[in-house]
């Protein structure tokens, strides 16, 4: 069994820590279990409160540590206690999801990039990461004030050691450096994309006095002929609009209004044929003003100087999207921070 749970939950420290009785029946289930099940594990913490399961080092050589305020991306899989009926509560492993009998179509099973810091991870995951390079998978187990904490999460129940295996895959230094790697990731796909044999190519998007924009590439996939200029979408007209969303690096749906989309990624929607409507029109309140929108700056951008019946697609970094930050509001399939992302736009018509 494998309930989804919230991303953001691992990137938030306890709130609330459980009494000083319920400490104590944790730490007894969790010697009994160390004592049973793991002898050979060493404590982390001197009350032994975290242990360390297993370790496996990388053979590269290479010993670099998490930076804190850096950025690491890492693969992830948790379990409750007790072992005997354990329930596997998150992975990111969409095979393991598989075996579980528990994969959802509409989950998003990729690795985790996350801001490496203390006051933004639990605790128990900041001191696995702190002790692996590139190439380490590590298992811990936790009592619940160094996880979820009398509160739980979803999947959770309050006050629930748990044990979980991370596998670090990257280490990025800085803010500086994750929007560089975000940067070459949006530039790889246009260069591979331009490289083929497909007709239309991508092209560097520019603002409204015709200066590039760095970071984001429009391909103009089927674009009305634009003999009057006063055709384009003007600041404050509403927009009807189809679109469909994806991560850039593994192409998984993000989000769609076009039912086809919806329908081969198995959405629990109320869709019975592959041509059938997800949902309405999407609204957008165009801006001429780019930068300065509260929405997803992207569909300004590409739509800046297309007329009705154009179709477009944008590649694009998170500073025409979500933010550096990203977000965690859709929890089967968050955007981490600095995740580029393709989008594709149907301007159908002005509202």
């Amino acid at each position: 069994m494998l309930a989804t749970l919230a991303a953001a939950t691992l990137f938030s420290r306890c709130a609330k820590e459980p009494s000083e009785s319920e400490q104590q029946s944790e730490l007894q289930l969790i010697k009994s279990t160390i004592r049973v099940y793991y002898p050979n594990a060493t404590p982390i913490k001197e009350d032994s409160s975290i242990w360390l399961i297993s370790e496996r080092k990388n053979t590269s050589g290479n010993s670099a540590k998490p930076q804190e305020d850096g950025y690491v991306e890492f693969g992830y899989r948790g379990q409750l206690l007790p072992v005997a009926r354990s329930v596997v509560y998150q992975t990111t492993d969409s095979l393991e999801a598989h075996r579980l009998g528990t994969f959802s179509a509409a989950t998003h099973y990729a690795p985790m990039f996350s801001h490496y810091h203390t006051s933004y991870m639990q605790k128990a995951l900041h001191t696995a990461l702190e002790r692996m390079s590139e190439g380490d998978t590590l298992t811990v187990l936790s009592a619940s004030w160094h996880a979820f904490g009398s509160t739980g999460a979803t999947g959770v129940p309050a006050n629930t050691p748990v044990i979980f295996t991370v596998t670090l895959n990257e280490i990025v230094a800085n803010a500086d450096s994750a929007a560089a790697r975000e940067l070459r990731m949006v530039k790889n796909y246009v260069d591979v994309y331009n490289d083929s044999s497909n007709a239309e190519k991508f092209v560097q998007a520019v603002d409204t006095t015709g200066a590039p924009l760095p970071g984001i590439y429009i391909c103009y996939v089927d674009t009305a002929p634009r003999n009057d200029t006063t055709l384009c979408a003007k600041t404050g007209e509403t927009l009807n609009l189809k679109y469909a969303g994806y991560y850039l690096r593994d192409g998984f749906l993000l989000d769609s209004n076009i039912g086809s989309e919806v329908y081969k990624a198995g959405w629990n929607v109320d869709t019975t044929a592959s041509t059938s409507t997800y949902q309405t029109y999407y609204s957008h309140t165009f801006s001429r003003a780019l930068l300065s929108t509260t929405s997803v700056k992207a569909f300004d951008v590409a739509l800046l100087n297309v007329v009705a019946g154009s179709k477009v697609e944008v590649v694009f970094t998170s500073d025409y999207g979500y933010g550096a930050a990203g977000t965690t509001t859709n929890a089967s399939r968050p955007i981490y921070p600095y995740t580029p992302l393709r989008f594709y736009i149907s301007f159908v018509n002005k509202k």
